[in-house]
């Protein structure tokens, strides 16, 4: 699974998506509630030390996408095998930065191990962020009651972006 082919798809889990995060209030508890279930679903050797790559990387720049999206994401030894959390929250909560931020509504929250390599690391992010730019997938992602219609959501995101691809070969 370490290649720069990773999708999102392959690396979400039903035990990784949240729909109901009414209790988060903003990053700090956004974080450590998905890193909680990154680590519940076995993803994780260390909780604390990959909150901490988190961070780590927080410090580098931004993670909040604007659309009331953040991409918060950490590459560290303490991951086990790549995985990807998510959680919505219909209220919103503040995501702030360093260098400002906003309320964010969907968090993505990626755990990369070390071994894998900075491009395909780099590509799940691209991945990610392009699925994001679509308003459609948003949508689905606010609209969705369950993990089916989140996979189903990437699929069909991540189907599109192989159309899109190809057809610029």
């Amino acid at each position: 699974m370490a290649n720069q082919y990773l999708k999102i798809s392959e690396v979400i889990r039903p035990q990784t998506v949240s729909l109901d995060m009414a209790g988060i209030n903003c990053k700090e508890q956004a974080i450590e509630y998905l890193a909680g279930l990154l680590d519940k679903a076995g993803l994780l050797i260390s909780r604390q030390e990959y909150i901490q790559s988190v961070y780590e990387r927080e410090k580098l720049g931004p993670t909040y996408m604007g659309n009331f999206i953040a991409i918060p994401h950490g590459k560290s030894d303490a991951v086990r095998e790549a995985g990807v959390a998510f959680g919505r929250s219909d209220d919103g909560f503040e995501y702030l930065t360093d260098l400002g931020g906003g309320t964010a509504k969907l968090v993505f929250l990626l755990a990369i191990p070390n071994r894998m390599s900075a491009d395909a690391y780099m590509a799940v992010l691209a991945r990610l962020a392009r699925l994001l730019v679509h308003e459609e997938f948003r949508e689905n992602l606010i609209k969705a009651s369950s993990y089916e219609d989140v996979i189903n959501a990437i699929l069909i995101g991540e189907k599109l972006l192989e159309n899109l691809s190809n057809s610029k070969s």
